[in-house]
């Protein structure tokens, strides 16, 4: 009698055609000095590209395209097409003597002597006989200005030798230091440079033992550190291609070494983690075989590491829409990093892994030889804490949620403002240059606010030149003001009349007298106000407000157009242009994100999550940082001084960061994941299989992010301390409290629905019963 049973048997897997990334893989493996031949000639080429780009760096204007300042500038280079592109200053200053002394004029006469020769300079003004007061109130101190002409590339490069030639003059008891914008540019420029070497010399260090804890073998933890460290000459050498017609601001230079470092070492590890798990059973001297893992290795941890990098140049995408040349250069320096590091990752390392073979795991650490020989991640204790996540999920996640919402909290007291680092860079000459100045004079006499008015195409009526006296008598007894020069002040001292018969004659008799002041044409006038504080101060920005209403009310009374510009306006209108953008830039980082983890996971609510927890992530670290920098809580322990505020422009710069690296750590851990899912259909199985081949990895990667950003804290500009505390933080939450808690908890919630996609045919099941028959 024959009964039939029925037994479980496993479904053969449809036999699918090799994707394009694991024919990829196969390639550079079995062709890999074809490769390293091309990089190299690439990366040579980039060595000497590099150097143009960081030569030519330059500290990007401030200005906002389309905003009041912007507008003022404009019609400034309109009006005076051949006024100075800047003014800086020769201060001569003496302790002991005062400007009435002999030895004191002495000095000041030679220095106008040679520096109406000095390179870009176009003329100079004596400050015993100008008609603005250069002449400090205790007569220690005198302003020799000097008007330069050129680009910012040539003004920058004129102000080591006009440095130079201050230090030549230096008299006795009398001193001379030459400042201005470019000078304190170049200073700002070099002073980058060193604290970027700085943060490099401690974070490769640290890195490296992280690595070698990671993987136990010399070999393998060497090829992150060399893959970041050429993706660094690469972006730089196509930065420096990219330099001969875009200008790039210092801080692109941080921002390209933290990116390409940062995700050099990230997508190194997933792939050499994964490339290590192909790799069993594998014999060493099987080419073909060696090969095959390398294909299997980019088709799977490399196609995770091509959609990352898509996902983090799409978020980065989003600062274009910031109306800066500084935010825009940055973009295209970041963007350049992570493009060369997923081709880098996608050519290089595949070649690299090809010729090593299973020697990657040689030179191993005692401690490692015995995992190496037998690897076992499914009872790794990666897998345990995700079981024991999922044994209490509601628990987990409710418990992670509020502990991030509360660190969050304080971003709802953002203050946004702007330090240009002047503190950063008081050791050199044109640092001290500028305290001379402030101390004797005023922070912001170097930094005047410029009032452009405009008839719109006839010369000032007398109505109108009244309007202009009155803005400026009214701005003049400002407290916060330390000067005015008007055309109305000028034409007074001179003739006693500011009426229109006034400036005709003074037109027709001296034009050199009112250059800069007003056209020829008497079309447009410039006050010059010159307030008391420094640019990047809420002073002068409450200033620039109501210089902004006044002439509003006063000027646009007499049919006249004004514009606020100079460095205080062009900062305020950074401040609100940052907090315009800020919505509009989070919503398209959003939206992109969403649909390109749509498109990865074939899933409707993972895109959600995933966005969820890195706004968590987010949030948590710039709420942190405005308690620390904002606030001052904590700050004397972590070595950085209490700002009052949040860099502008930061918090925009840093979310863009912050979400890319995340959605690094997203990707990685739920592309394995979903491959169990696809595999088997069980969820809770899916999960704790994903977070045991992935846990360690991003546990590791997480570590040398923070110990790499960590190190731009030991630099002295404010903004690279804050991004690196911003990144670092944001980094080390995500690694810890969303990837090993907040991720499990949620998906065993969630279960199937993980993956549900409306309209998606459903995945083949696991397994299929087939009846069969025994005697």
């Amino acid at each position: 009698m024959s009964t039939v049973t029925t037994t479980e048997q496993a479904a053969p897997a449809p036999v699918r055609p090799p994707s394009r990334l694991h024919r990829l893989g196969v390639a550079t493996a079995l062709h890999p000095w074809r490769v390293v031949l091309v990089w190299t000639v690439l990366l040579a080429c980039a060595a000497v590209s590099s150097g143009y780009f960081s030569s030519h760096l330059t500290a990007n204007s401030n200005e906002v395209k389309g905003s009041d300042s912007a507008q003022a500038a404009d019609a400034v280079r309109h009006a005076f097409p051949d006024a100075p592109a800047e003014t800086a200053f020769a201060v001569v200053h003496s302790a002991s003597l005062r400007s009435d002394d002999a030895a004191f004029h002495q000095v000041v006469d030679a220095a106008l002597a040679a520096y109406r020769h000095g390179p870009r300079v176009t003329g100079t003004l004596d400050p015993y006989t100008a008609p603005e007061q250069l002449l400090s109130a205790d007569r220690h101190t005198a302003l020799v200005p000097l008007s330069l002409a050129g680009s910012s590339g040539e003004l920058r490069d004129a102000s080591a030798p006009l440095g130079d030639l201050a230090r030549t003059l230096r008299s006795g008891a009398v001193e001379v230091a030459f400042t201005g914008s470019s000078a304190l540019t170049a200073a700002t420029v070099e002073q980058g440079s060193a604290d970027l070497g700085l943060a490099e010399s401690i974070g490769f260090p640290a890195a490296a033992v992280v690595l070698l804890l990671a993987f136990g073998s010399l070999v393998a933890s060497v090829i992150p550190l060399a893959l970041g460290a050429l993706a660094v000459v690469a972006a730089t050498g196509v930065l420096g291609v990219v330099a001969h017609v875009v200008s790039f601001d210092v801080f692109v230079q941080t921002a390209v070494s933290m990116v390409a470092i940062a995700l050099g070492i990230d997508y190194s590890l997933f792939i050499l983690t994964r490339f290590r798990e192909e790799l069993v059973g594998v014999d060493r001297h099987d080419r073909a075989a060696r090969a095959e893992a390398v294909g299997r290795t980019l088709a799977t941890a490399g196609h995770a590491v091509l959609f990352s990098g898509t996902t983090v140049v799409a978020s980065i995408t989003g600062l274009w829409l910031v109306r800066t040349e500084k935010m825009r250069s940055m973009a295209m320096g970041m963007t350049a990093s992570v493009l060369v590091m997923m081709l880098l990752s996608m050519t290089l390392l595949p070649a690299l892994l090809g010729l090593l073979g299973p020697g990657i795991n040689r030179l191993a650490m005692p401690w490692a030889r015995s995992q190496l020989a037998h690897p076992d991640p499914e009872r790794s204790l990666w897998g345990r804490l995700a079981s024991a996540v999922m044994r209490r999920p509601v628990l987990v996640s409710a418990t992670t949620v509020l502990i991030l919402g509360a660190l969050a909290a304080p971003v709802a007291g953002l203050r946004q403002g702007v330090d240009l680092g002047a503190g950063s860079i008081a050791g050199s000459d044109a640092g001290k240059g500028f305290a001379l100045v402030s101390n004797s004079f005023a922070p912001g006499i170097l930094t005047p606010v410029q009032v452009v008015v405009t008839t719109g195409g006839s010369g000032l009526s007398d109505a109108q030149l009244d309007a202009v006296a009155s803005f400026s008598a009214a701005t003049a007894t400002d407290s916060r003001v330390v000067q005015v020069v008007s055309l109305p002040g000028l034409l007074d001292q001179a003739v006693h009349s500011h009426a229109g018969a006034a400036l005709r004659q003074a037109l027709a008799a001296s034009p050199a007298q009112l250059a800069g002041v007003v056209d020829r044409g008497a079309t447009t006038t410039v006050v010059t106000v010159r307030p008391r504080a420094a640019a990047d101060t809420d002073e002068s920005a409450a200033l620039v407000r109501d210089l902004r209403a006044r002439a509003t009310t006063v000027l646009g009374g007499a049919g006249l157009t004004a514009h606020v510009g100079g460095s205080p306006a062009q900062i305020a209108d950074v401040q609100r242009e940052s907090t315009r953008v800020m919505p509009l830039v989070i919503s398209v980082v959003l939206a992109t994100s969403w649909v390109l983890l749509l498109i990865a996971f074939r899933s409707l609510l993972l895109p959600f999550s995933a966005i969820l927890m890195n706004l968590l992530t987010s949030g948590a670290a710039f709420g942190t940082a405005v308690l620390v920098f904002q606030d001052g809580h904590g700050a004397a322990a972590l070595g950085v001084h209490r700002t009052g505020f949040i860099q502008a422009m930061l918090p925009l710069l840093a979310f863009v960061l912050v979400f890319g690296v995340s959605m690094d750590y997203e990707v990685f851990m739920l592309s394995r994941m979903r491959e169990e899912w696809d595999r088997t259909g069980d969820n809770t199985r899916a999960v704790r299989t994903g977070m045991a081949h992935t846990a360690r990895v991003i546990t590791s990667a997480a570590a040398i992010m923070i110990v790499v950003f960590g190190s731009f804290m030991f630099t002295s500009v404010v903004d690279i301390k804050q991004m690196g505390f911003m990144l670092g933080l944001a980094v080390l939450i995500d690694a810890t409290v969303v990837r090993l808690l907040l991720v499990p908890s949620l998906m065993r919630l969630l279960g199937r629905w993980n993956w549900w996609l409306p309209f998606q045919r459903s995945a083949p099941a696991a397994s299929t019963v087939r009846p069969t028959v025994s005697e």
